[in-house]
C-alpha cells in the first residue's frame, strides 16, 4: 500500500509541476545569419543569396549586425519585398528592436538574440508577411512579433 500511495504522490507532483511550467517552447539559438538562410532552405523555403545591410543604424550601433535577403514559400513566385536577418549581441538589444518594429507595424520572428523580419512595405506584401511568418517561426523554432 505503502508503494501505491508514493506512486499515486509521485504522479501528482510530476503533473503539478508540468502544470506550472512555462509552456512556452525553447527559442533555437543561430550563431550566424546563414545558419539562419540554410535553415530556412532546409524547411522548403526559398532563399536569395545574403547581403550585409550597413545602412540598419539601431542594429550596428549596438554591436549587431544586419542582412537583406528574400524569402518565400511559393516556388517560382518572387517574395514580396526584401526581408532582413538581425544578429544583435545581447536579448536586451532585440527586445528594444522588437518593440520599435511592433511600433512601426513589422512582421517579425524573434528568438534569443536574432530576428528575421519581413516585407510590410505594402497592403499586399504585410498580407503575406503574416502568413509566411509561423511557417518561418516553426522552421526556426522562433516566436512570431506583428
Amino acid at each position: 500500500m505503502h508503494l501505491r500511495t508514493a506512486a499515486c504522490a509521485a504522479l501528482l507532483i510530476a503533473a503539478t509541476a508540468t502544470a506550472c511550467s512555462d509552456s512556452k517552447p525553447a527559442v533555437h539559438h543561430y550563431g550566424s545569419a546563414q545558419k539562419i538562410a540554410d535553415t530556412l532552405e532546409a524547411h522548403g523555403l526559398t532563399v536569395s543569396m545574403l547581403h550585409k545591410d550597413t545602412s540598419s543604424s539601431y542594429i550596428s550601433d549596438v554591436g549587431g549586425t544586419a542582412y537583406d535577403f528574400t524569402v518565400t514559400d511559393k516556388t517560382g513566385q518572387p517574395a514580396a519585398g526584401d526581408s532582413g536577418i538581425n544578429m544583435f549581441p545581447n536579448a536586451k538589444a532585440l527586445t528594444t528592436w522588437t518593440g520599435l518594429s511592433q511600433s512601426m507595424g513589422g512582421v517579425a520572428v524573434t528568438g534569443d538574440t536574432w530576428a528575421v523580419s519581413l516585407p510590410t512595405g505594402s497592403k499586399a506584401a504585410r498580407a503575406d508577411s503574416k502568413r509566411l511568418a509561423p511557417t518561418v517561426a516553426k522552421a526556426l523554432g522562433g516566436e512570431v512579433q506583428d
